[in-house]
């Protein structure tokens, strides 16, 4: 084991697999502040792990014994980034969920793979090539479209900007839940406080129905993914509109 700390009680992550997709999860959790406990039989990988991990530990995941002795029963949360080697993808999960840890996240390649993993112990499965090609597409067909996260099949979070027709309107006129079905859960707005140079986001958290939209306001919406779609369209249109 490398550079092991000793440390309060935090919630503790462990990353199995150190490739560009592991490593990255585990640095950007260790600058959260988690107890990470990285994993990998590349001691070359490893060594690169400990200049920010909390536990680093050179052992193939395919064995149940040097997981056990590298603590990970204590973890709140496993994830586990081998996907191209379908051995220690199995291996690995299955293990971890035999030790109890209560979340697992796996990184798959195929659907097939991934219908495995969660049977065998995988709460969640993870696509990441797919994913990447899925958000591509979603911010060329949808240039205007900040950000899009689906929360389940069915409903997602949407954050756009404000629509030129929305400017000067409170959120009662506008009416968005009746006229196009979705839900406003918060305004991100750039404001210049008084006595101070610089200009901040605030961020407004459910706002009320006499709230007015003003123009550069940045709008979180949640629905259906149907209905965010016809939203989405409608900034598309917009935009189209502009550009003739």
């Amino acid at each position: 084991m490398i550079g092991k700390q000793k440390l309060e009680r935090r919630q503790h992550f462990v990353v199995v697999g150190l490739g560009t997709f592991g490593i990255t999860v585990a640095e950007e959790l260790s600058k959260k502040g988690c107890h990470v406990t990285a994993i990998d039989r590349d001691e070359n990988l490893a060594e690169m792990a400990s200049e920010f991990a909390t536990d680093v530990v050179v052992a193939d995941a395919r064995m149940r014994k040097p997981l056990e002795e590298a603590g990970v029963a204590d973890a709140d949360v496993a994830i586990v980034s081998v996907g191209e080697d379908l051995e220690a993808s199995f291996l690995a999960t299955l293990h971890l969920k035999e030790f109890g840890i209560p979340y697992i996240v796996t990184k798959a390649t195929s659907k097939f793979q991934g219908e495995i993993l969660e049977k065998i112990g995988a709460n969640r499965v993870i696509y990441p090539e797919e994913e990447i090609a899925e958000k591509l597409v979603e911010q060329l067909f949808h240039p205007n479209i900040i950000n899009y996260l689906q929360l389940t099949d069915k409903v997602g979070i949407l954050e756009s900007p404000t629509p030129d027709s929305f400017v000067g309107k409170t959120l009662k006129q506008l009416s968005l839940r009746n006229k196009y079905r979705i839900n406003l859960i918060a305004i991100k707005r750039k404001i210049k406080k008084k006595g101070e140079k610089n200009i901040v986001e605030e961020v407004m958290e459910v706002p009320s129905a006499e709230e007015k939209i003003q123009e550069g306001d940045i709008l979180l919406v949640i629905g259906k993914k149907e209905y965010l779609e016809k939203f989405k369209n409608l900034q598309r249109e917009v935009n189209e509109s502009e550009g003739n």
